[in-house]
């Protein structure tokens, strides 16, 4: 690498200014030089590359098309010398502040507390802040950080993260299949009383019953809910006080099944699965922001 090369990397930095402030003045005002300077490098930069970058006016600047090329790798440059950065002062501080998470009211509960609980044990300086609703969650008014969620992503500019998967679970009380018995085979399930979600992106997943068994064989359909919510804790706790049966996730209820006050029905029988992801505003994010993805993903993929 040449002293010339190292010399260059200063100027790439400033054309990258320049590109993302829109015009020389501003750029210069970031910087904390003169017009005149970041003029001079700009000149001085494309004459070392024999090349145009920047088509001037007195309104404002364009990228050349090579510019343009130039500007999409300067800028990978300056953002992992950034990152190097970020690096040293992680080792030389405490990693502190909130985390804001956007959640549905199922995962907000068990999954949530422990999938993080590493993370915050390690770091004990970090707050918390869960925003927990089964219904749309604002990402920029309500100040998200991180937002978790089930199901098919919907279309935006946010970065889309895989968590994992969850599946899902027929359930049912066990007062419930006393009184009423249990099913023995897909078939008779149509005949029972159902309980289920009415939110749009809940009813993806929650919705539609599809069983597959080892032989090949599958059924499925789409049962008659005769109780609906807007809120998976309200109706587990429904299912849970014997008003019938539901498709429900199971990492919101291994723990009732594994305590017997729920019934998971049919077990020569899978059920679908869906993903869990989580979304950022940007791909650059805080140190703390990128412990918690790493924490969520690690819990997630190791559950399922």
């Amino acid at each position: 690498m040449s002293q010339q090369f190292l010399n260059r990397l200063k100027l790439i930095g400033v054309f990258c200014h320049v590109v993302d402030f829109g015009s020389m003045r501003e750029a210069a005002a970031h910087l904390g030089i003169s017009p005149a300077a970041v003029s001079q490098s700009m000149n001085q930069l494309e004459k070392e590359l024999k090349t145009t970058l920047l088509y001037r006016s007195t309104r404002r600047i364009s990228l050349s098309e090579a510019g343009d090329k130039y500007y999409a790798w300067g800028k990978k440059m300056l953002n992992a010398a950034e990152q190097a950065e970020e690096v040293i002062l992680q080792s030389k501080s405490k990693i502190s502040g909130e985390i804001r998470i956007g959640v549905p009211v199922g995962l907000a509960a068990r999954p949530l507390a422990q999938a993080l609980t590493p993370l915050f044990d390690e770091h004990p300086e970090l707050k918390l802040s869960v925003i927990a609703r089964d219904s749309d969650i604002d990402f920029i008014q309500e100040r998200v950080d991180i937002l978790v969620n089930c199901g098919k992503a919907p279309d935006s500019n946010f970065i889309y993260h895989p968590l994992g998967k969850n599946t899902t679970v027929l359930c049912a009380s066990p007062n419930y299949l006393k009184r009423i018995g249990c099913p023995l085979s897909p078939q008779e399930l149509q005949s029972y009383v159902w309980l289920g979600m009415n939110l749009p992106q809940a009813k993806e997943v929650l919705s539609e019953v599809s069983l597959t068994h080892a032989n090949g064989e599958s059924y499925c359909f789409s049962p008659k809910l005769n109780y609906t919510f807007n809120d998976l804790n309200s109706l587990i706790s429904h299912v849970q006080g014997g008003h019938g049966l539901a498709l429900l996730p199971w990492l919101e209820v291994e723990e009732l099944i594994f305590r017997s006050e729920l019934v998971a029905l049919l077990p020569d029988w899978k059920t679908s699965e869906f993903d869990i992801y989580a979304l950022t505003a940007n791909k650059h994010y805080s140190t703390k922001v990128e412990l918690a993805l790493k924490a969520l993903k690690s819990f997630f993929k190791s559950s399922t």
